[in-house]
């Protein structure tokens, strides 16, 4: 029999107006509304704890980024610092590895194309960086820099000068925000060297290594400043001082050796080019230098031996190979100097001075 309109029972929607969670309230009913709050509580929960679990894994994941670094493993660190920024986008420190590597890639790309990609790529990190951190120095010295990467591809002379004003105002700019920074203060006396602002520059060494007496690189841009302005004995008394301060630095020795060729102190200088390749041996400027110097002096054994190692060092240099047969001529090693020049004319098989050179000793 149906129930009269006025009756007791309840309305088909009102059916819904409470909900038994007898584990929560031991059988009671609750709300709709009540349902509701506890579910948006719980998602609320959730996510906190999600958004603070994110920090760890982005910390995990960058780790994971700088292994592969190190192991040069390139496309896999790019890909987990990618990971490490959708993580934890605030966090410019992992952004920083990753800028660097573009940049290297930008650096050691063949195509244009690719070179200019790269650069992009590296200035939408730093870009995002200074976005977090607008008045961080590093990032500032960093976005200089692809000013400085976009300059040398620009062909424009006024784009490429307008490119490079943009870096230079950052490089400054940098060690305006940090002017106890040794590198950044390096980096603005580099530029006024360049420049050839040298009272700038001499002050701006001078209080770089006040900062720090063991950077290197300081002592040797100021010993390249009075060499500019003709004074190498005082270069020299810079350069000797950076190698007691620094002498684990490189390239100082090299720089002094360089003072000594220039006034004919041949054996001092070919002295200080082992030196410094001794500290590096894998400075190819360094023993560059040394085979060079050993021309001069005639030290044919020590050129061969130099420059055969040069040949490890970069083997696709065909002016090593040319010049490791003009030592191994001096020292008569004929079927020697052959096979160098003919290794040296599959790198550049247009070169008509190896091609003579080579005919000369085939007939000898």
């Amino acid at each position: 029999m149906a129930d009269e309109p006025n009756s007791k029972s309840p309305h088909p929607i009102n059916a819904y107006a409470s909900i038994t969670l007898p584990f929560l309230r031991g059988g009671q009913s609750f709300s709709v509304g009540e349902v509701l709050k506890i579910v948006a509580i719980l998602v609320v929960a959730a996510f906190l704890v999600y958004r603070c679990f994110l920090p760890f894994r982005a910390e995990y994941v960058f780790r994971e980024a700088y292994n592969f670094e190190v192991r040069q493993d390139w496309p896999r660190a790019i890909d987990k610092y990618l990971k490490a920024w959708k993580l934890a986008p605030w966090e410019t420190y992992y952004l920083t590895s990753l800028g660097r590597i573009y940049e290297t890639q930008a650096r050691q790309a063949n195509n244009l194309q690719d070179k200019l990609a790269l650069i992009k790529k590296a200035e939408e990190v730093y870009d995002w960086c200074l976005h977090i951190s607008p008045t961080n120095p590093w990032y500032v010295a960093r976005k200089a820099e692809i000013y400085g990467l976009y300059a040398r591809l620009e062909k424009d002379p006024a784009e490429q000068k307008a490119l490079l004003d943009k870096r230079e105002k950052l490089i400054i700019l940098a060690n305006e925000l940090d002017p106890n920074n040794a590198l950044f203060t390096l980096g603005t006396a580099s530029l006024y060297l360049q420049n050839e602002d040298y009272d700038k520059a001499r002050e701006k060494y001078k209080h770089a290594l006040v900062i720090d007496e063991r950077l290197g690189d300081a002592y040797i841009g100021l010993g390249a400043l009075y060499r500019r302005q003709g004074d190498p004995a005082q270069a020299e008394e810079i350069y000797l001082t950076g190698i007691d301060k620094a002498p684990e630095s490189k390239n100082i020795r090299l720089a002094l050796g360089g003072l000594y060729e220039s006034q004919g102190k041949l054996k001092e200088a070919i002295e200080l080019y082992i030196e410094e390749a001794r500290l590096d041996q894998h400075n190819e400027n360094a023993y560059r230098a040394l085979g060079s110097a050993c021309y001069k002096a005639s030290r044919w054994k020590t050129m061969e031996e130099v420059f055969n190692w040069l040949t490890v060092l970069n083997h696709s240099n065909a002016e090593y190979y040319l010049f490791r047969a003009q030592a191994q001529v001096k020292q008569n090693k004929i079927q020697e100097a052959i096979a160098s020049l003919e290794a040296a004319l599959v790198l550049s098989p247009n070169d008509v001075n190896i091609k003579a050179n080579l005919r000369n000793l085939r007939g000898y």
